[in-house]
């Protein structure tokens, strides 16, 4: 079972990037810049073993994007997605193959990592929709199958949308809605060192808007109602308190109900 990592970036000038994520397999980069391009060339890792790296240079933006051409590019057996700011840990290949082969019924699995501010849980257990929302998608591994490969991130979220985050939680539940297998495994597989998100500016309306309108772009109307009213009568309760519990509630709804 071959391992491949799909590591999505901004303006990388060489490789180095591929050493500094501390990469021990094969690794597809897809680097958004201001041309575009390919590169391929094979390198040895600490243990001897051939691994075969890519870099696409691409003059697109958004990470929806990156992810999708990562996916629509990869070759490996087995995928993992990656951002520029994660170390992989020295055994992350071992423990990423042995849980898919000790699954063999999953097209996908979420893995724990070391981080300053997530806390994540101990024990295995099944993904399903709601859980789904607590997994960023650096936790995330795939079988390269139909089921994935043909459920793209959707473009309009993530980083460079201007419509917030939330991309990876469409991404899981679409694949869930066809059918998907996902399971959580508490091995981790990398450390990431950058806490400061790259779409967020703080706890404003904007914020709050966004909330609302992921609610239903991921959940559909029915549902994400019902997790906007979770979102109402405790996340909004419990985050800050810079902005009235109405105000934020009043925002929930505008975007629940804005079309983008």
């Amino acid at each position: 079972m071959r391992l491949e990592v799909l590591i999505s970036c901004m303006h990388q000038t060489d490789a180095s990037i591929i050493e500094r994520t501390g990469i021990e397999s094969d690794v597809l980069v897809v680097n958004q810049c201001d041309r575009d391009g390919e590169e391929a060339f094979d390198f040895t890792n600490r243990k001897g073993e051939v691994c075969h790296a890519r870099i696409l240079h691409t003059t697109e933006r958004g990470l929806s994007r990156s992810r999708n051409m990562a996916i629509s590019h990869a070759k490996g057996d087995v995928c993992l997605i990656c951002d520029d700011d994660e170390r992989m840990e020295p055994d992350y290949v071992e423990k990423i193959v042995h849980a898919f082969e000790v699954h063999p019924n999953c097209q996908m699995l979420a893995f724990a990592l070391h981080h300053p501010t997530k806390h994540f849980p101990t024990r295995e257990h099944r993904i399903g929709y709601f859980r789904s929302a607590k997994i960023g998608s650096i936790q995330i591994a795939f079988r390269k199958c139909n089921l994935v490969t043909s459920t793209p991130f959707c473009e309009k979220m993530g980083s460079g949308s201007g419509n917030g985050g939330g991309e990876e939680n469409k991404f899981l539940v679409d694949c869930l809605r066809k059918g998907a297998r996902i399971r959580f495994i508490p091995e981790i597989i990398a450390s990431v060192s950058q806490t400061v998100s790259q779409w967020r500016t703080g706890y404003n309306e904007k914020y709050w808007r966004d909330r609302g309108w992921t609610a239903r772009m991921i959940y559909g109307t029915a549902v994400g109602f019902v997790y906007l009213c979770y979102t109402i009568l405790w996340r909004a309760r419990c985050v800050e308190r810079e902005n009235t519990w109405w105000n934020k509630t009043r925002w929930l709804l505008n975007g629940f109900s804005e079309k983008r």
